[in-house]
């Protein structure tokens, strides 16, 4: 009789190891969501369930891990590597789903210069935030961002030997590959095309 008990509880030890053996060599795994925040080293992602997982882009293929942006939605293969004996949660393969509205804005905007038609005028959005007048003198843009569909851009107006800076928050009223029209209370002040 106590030989049986030995052998099963060796059986039942040696089980219990096995599985903690097995469920420590985890694979891949697919985490699905929108970006939340980005670096150069990271992504933080919001998933589908409402957690938020941060993902090791460092030293990955920036043909298998392409760049995100803000509000993107993603499909990211992931698997735990030991980096100096922390395991850390590392994309193999990502893929945008959906793109954020940041996609779409970032470029160069134009319309007809309301006093010669045969000009245009706008202003270039940059990825890093800055924003460049097209066109226009007396109207410098200097930065810009994109919250709740919202654009707010500041420019320094240099018009009649007075400078002053002034951010403008405009709505969003339609963006996408092609067009940029934004409304100031409710009353479109600008109707932009995209430079080809």
């Amino acid at each position: 009789m106590k030989r049986d008990n030995c052998v099963r509880m060796f059986l039942a030890a040696a089980l219990a190891v096995g599985l903690v053996s097995c469920g420590g060599a985890a694979g891949p795994q697919t985490v699905t969501g929108v970006v939340v925040d980005a670096s150069m080293n990271n992504i933080m992602v919001r998933t589908d369930a409402g957690d938020t997982v941060d993902i090791s882009t460092m030293d990955t293929d920036p043909a298998k891990v392409p760049g995100v942006l803000i509000d993107d939605s993603v499909r990211v293969v992931c698997a735990d590597e030991d980096v100096d004996g922390v395991k850390v949660l590392t994309a193999q393969e990502l893929t945008v789903t959906v793109h954020s509205p940041y996609y779409y804005i970032q470029g160069t905007w134009l319309e007809p210069n309301p006093i010669k038609a045969s000009e245009m005028q706008g202003v270039t959005l940059e990825a890093d935030g800055s924003a460049v007048s097209v066109g226009m003198a007396t109207l410098q843009f200097k930065n810009w961002s994109l919250a709740d569909g919202k654009v707010m851009l500041t420019a320094e107006s240099i018009g009649n030997g007075v400078n002053a800076e002034t951010t403008d928050t405009l709505q969003v009223v339609k963006l996408d590959a092609d067009s940029l029209v934004l409304a100031r209370n409710g009353q479109v002040v600008w109707r932009f095309g995209r430079k080809k």
